[in-house]
């Protein structure tokens, strides 16, 4: 079955995510990531419960791709948008995990506090803010985000993760 093999080479999968990511231009990225992250996160937007994040970047390292970044809340316009940054910022907080923790993270598979409590998250700095931020992802739901073979794809694969055959065991 394809998740099978895509559960027993995650980490050849990482490496080669990481080439990508490390020859894409930094300014696609930012536009890339921060369209999707507007896109997903619209219903947030529009009852404005990023607010707290205004003026505030919350950086997120994931090492095995070697990807950094930094996420705010621009209430600048008409209407609050993310925006991502690939440059340093002076992050009041940041989470830091790999790629396949936070995809048990994105699944529902495993909760933020689990991975916290195992340390497959870390959160550094402003704990209050990390806890905001962990409160809000909570209450997203992926259901009517995504198209039905993505999120079951998504799923299928943080399964195969968590068992004792996947890459990591939770």
């Amino acid at each position: 079955m394809v998740i099978t093999k895509v559960v027993d080479h995650w980490n050849q999968l990482a490496v080669g995510l990481n080439r990508v990511l490390h020859f894409t231009p930094k300014p696609l990225l930012e536009q890339l990531m921060g369209q999707t992250l507007n896109h997903f996160f619209k219903p947030e937007r529009q009852r404005q419960q990023f607010e707290f994040l205004h003026q505030r970047w919350v950086k997120i390292s994931i090492p095995d791709l070697s990807l950094i970044f930094a996420v705010t809340a621009d209430n600048t316009s008409s209407e609050p948008r993310l925006r991502v940054s690939m440059r340093p910022q002076q992050a009041a907080v940041t989470m830091r995990g790999d790629s396949a923790a936070l995809l048990m993270l994105i699944s529902g598979e495993c909760d933020p506090d689990t991975l916290f409590f195992r340390r497959k998250l870390l959160l550094t700095g402003d704990t209050e803010l990390g806890l905001a931020v962990k409160n809000l992802l909570d209450t997203v739901e992926l259901e009517g985000r995504l198209p039905r073979f993505a999120i079951d794809t998504t799923k299928r694969v943080a399964q195969g993760l968590h068992t004792p055959s996947g890459v990591s065991n939770f």
